[in-house]
């Protein structure tokens, strides 16, 4: 199958631009429940029928998971957990080779605005952005398309535009709010304050829980439905210091009877078709699994590309089965040749999604925004804890008190999330932790104020005389 969706797009040369989706396994059919056509752009005509307009919502999750990470990343999957991990002191990139230097600011703290990677991130959000405006114009017009579909493709479309705004500004800070494809106009956008930002990505998934149902589209969790767009909701107004609003989001997809009531085993939390999972996204390259997988797994005894620093490994606790089942060692006799092993297929049949949103972390908002509330909310922050660490094998805490086990949940967080989706990384930032754990690890005279934000890409400035820098990268 092939997608050619001619798109527009709002960043440094904003052309008209084609972006080709190839998708060569078979097993695609179970994502794609029909057959698209060959080719289609962001006309009219894509939104004359249900299949058609399908494809083009389709398309997005597709383009998420084709791998162009070797061209110099993507927006999310496995870019967003090697360099995010990275800034977190989670991971470092071992290879002396010609990529180091570019990788390496990422655990240094020393990005510039030129880094490719760094720019990957900013084209393809608003690559991806730019689509979804596309789809959700077309559906608007559209009189071809049924009720039903309509109802849910918009749906679905709200809920990637807040996905994609979700990590724009937790990476950037203030960033072009882009709402139509009118690209001549979007070209020269100014940054909108991330208060702003973060209200659309509130009204937005508010918007796509109204248009979604408890019902996947799909057998498998393919495709988002209202408690995905609940999941995000959650984390963003935990994100936001939202608490009673987090804690209610949480609740209700715990609470919904919709997944399991025990969480799995550790060994099967990334499987395909896991119970834990709430969405997840299909390997769409022939014969090959997660990125992660081919990227993070080591065969024969040889240095990890990506190794634990000493910081991660050292956070688990005695006995901690995380540390066993999601941690692998290319080397028995060498303890430092660790490497993240949650993925553990690579070339072959696909054993394994790629987990997107998973039930833990609902749990684990559920305790913070509990715990931050405080007096009354205390034992359910501390029972929702001890779900998560009965399943890890520690003991289980008996913390009553409110800074310690906000302390407890922030460590729990660590271990539990480490090399997924940066969430280390965003966590040490919207507390306010980041400079206080991360500036001692950096090399001196790296870690400055605003070193929480990535540099806007300087060809976006030069693009875009509107654009101002981030404070840390600004001469």
């Amino acid at each position: 199958m092939k997608f050619i969706i001619n798109i527009p797009f709002r960043c440094g040369r904003q052309l008209l631009v084609c972006l080709t989706l190839m998708v060569l396994m078979p097993s695609c059919k179970k994502f794609v429940a029909f057959d698209p056509p060959p080719t289609f752009t962001t006309d009219d005509k894509v939104f004359n029928n249900d299949k058609s307009a399908t494809a083009a919502m389709l398309a997005v999750y597709i383009g998420m998971m084709n791998d162009r990470y070797g061209s110099n990343g993507s927006f999310v999957c496995f870019s967003m957990t090697a360099l995010g991990s990275m800034s977190a002191n989670e991971l470092v990139w071992t290879q002396n080779n010609t990529t180091a230097p570019t990788f390496q600011q990422f655990g240094d703290h020393a990005l510039t605005p030129d880094n490719t990677y760094v720019h990957a991130f900013w084209l393809d959000g608003y690559n991806y952005i730019y689509q979804i405006n596309a789809i959700l114009e077309g559906l608007q017009k559209s009189t071809g398309v049924s009720a039903g579909v309509k109802q849910q493709l918009e749906g679905e479309a709200r809920f990637m535009r807040a996905f994609c705004y979700f990590y724009l500004v937790n990476l950037f800070g203030d960033v072009p709010l882009v709402l139509t494809t009118a690209y001549q106009g979007n070209m020269i956008l100014p940054r909108t304050s991330s208060d702003k930002v973060w209200q659309q990505i509130i009204d937005d998934l508010t918007a796509a829980k109204g248009m979604l149902t408890t019902t996947y589209p799909t057998a498998e969790r393919l495709r988002p439905n209202r408690w995905t767009a609940s999941a995000l909701l959650a984390r963003t107004y935990l994100y936001t210091g939202k608490w009673p609003e987090a804690e209610a989001a949480a609740n209700g997809i715990i609470a919904s009877g919709d997944y399991a009531t025990t969480l799995p085993a550790l060994n099967t939390v990334f499987l395909k078709g896991s119970t834990e999972a709430i969405w997840q996204l299909q390997p769409v390259q022939a014969s090959a699994n997660t990125l992660e997988g081919a990227q993070f797994i080591v065969t024969g005894v040889t240095q990890p590309n990506y190794e634990f620093t000493p910081q991660l490994l050292s956070a688990f606790e005695p006995g901690d089965q995380r540390k066993i089942e999601w941690i692998g060692y290319s080397d028995p006799a060498n303890p430092a040749w660790a490497y993240p092993s949650k993925y553990k297929a690579g070339a072959g049949s696909v054993t394994e999604y790629y987990m997107v949103f998973r039930l833990t972390e609902q749990y684990m908002i559920r305790a913070e925004a509990c715990a931050r509330q405080g007096g009354a909310k205390l034992p359910q922050a501390l029972a929702d804890l001890n779900v998560i660490r009965k399943r890890a094998g520690v003991l289980l805490s008996a913390i009553t008190d409110k800074d310690a086990l906000l302390l407890a949940i922030e460590h729990e967080r660590q271990v539990e999330f480490f090399a997924e989706w940066g969430h280390r990384w965003f966590d040490l930032k919207r507390t306010g932790r980041a400079e206080a754990i991360l500036k001692p690890l950096s090399p001196p005279g790296n870690w400055k104020p605003g070193s929480v934000l990535y540099p806007i890409p300087s060809s976006e400035i030069s693009a875009d005389p509107k654009l101002t820098q981030n404070d840390a990268y600004a001469k």
